[in-house]
């Protein structure tokens, strides 16, 4: 699916200098008298400032299109020369209204399945194959929450036929307890459920 519009939060906005705001550790002086000890010039390890400034969707444009030049990654499209094909970018911008974009930056893997937003996960996509990849993920995820459904439904009703087959069991038993017990009374052998069947025959 495509980049979301905001910028990721900060999951460690209050850490104190020399605690790294994006993942939390602490920040460490590689070298000099101090070393091993906290660097409270520091907010930010290197590599967390820029996971969390690629994750600002402008910037993650900017670096997917300084890596790729526009081409998707699925069919091989250049983009650019599709734009200057379609008139250029004024005539992709009608008065008063934002221009269309001819590609997206899309990430491989989505943020709620384990996706990041390292470099590596993110490509370039054409309009159409970015709408081919979004309605094959909605389908699949339709196709998983039936499945879910399913096998939910299949478990309660496994546990119900469970509860009846007891309930059954219960039943029989204090049927024949009952004739059991009015046989005694009566001063008559028990009758099983073959020879009451029988009798009523």
């Amino acid at each position: 699916m495509g980049m979301a519009q905001r910028r990721a939060q900060i999951p460690f906005p209050e850490a104190p200098r020399g605690v790294c705001r994006w993942c939390g550790d602490a920040i460490l002086l590689a070298d000099g008298p101090y070393r091993g000890e906290r660097d409270i010039r520091r907010r930010w390890h290197p590599p967390c400032q820029a996971a969390w400034e690629q994750s600002d969707p402008r910037e993650a444009q900017r670096r997917v299109y300084r890596r790729d030049q526009g081409h998707c990654a699925a069919c091989g499209l250049d983009t650019e020369a599709e734009r200057d094909r379609l008139g250029g970018r004024r005539r992709l911008r009608d008065f008063g209204k934002p221009r269309i974009p001819v590609w997206r930056v899309d990430l491989i893997v989505p943020l709620d399945e384990g996706g990041t937003f390292d470099l590596a996960n993110f490509q370039t996509l054409c309009n159409r194959c970015h709408d081919d990849k979004l309605a094959r993920q909605t389908n699949e995820r339709l196709e998983r929450e039936r499945e879910q459904q399913a096998e939910a439904l299949m478990a309660r009703a496994e546990v119900l036929l469970d509860v009846s087959r007891r309930l059954v069991g219960h039943l029989r038993d204090a049927t024949g307890e009952i004739i059991e017990q009015r046989a005694g009374e009566l001063g008559e052998p028990p009758e099983g459920p073959a020879q009451i069947t029988r009798k009523s025959e």
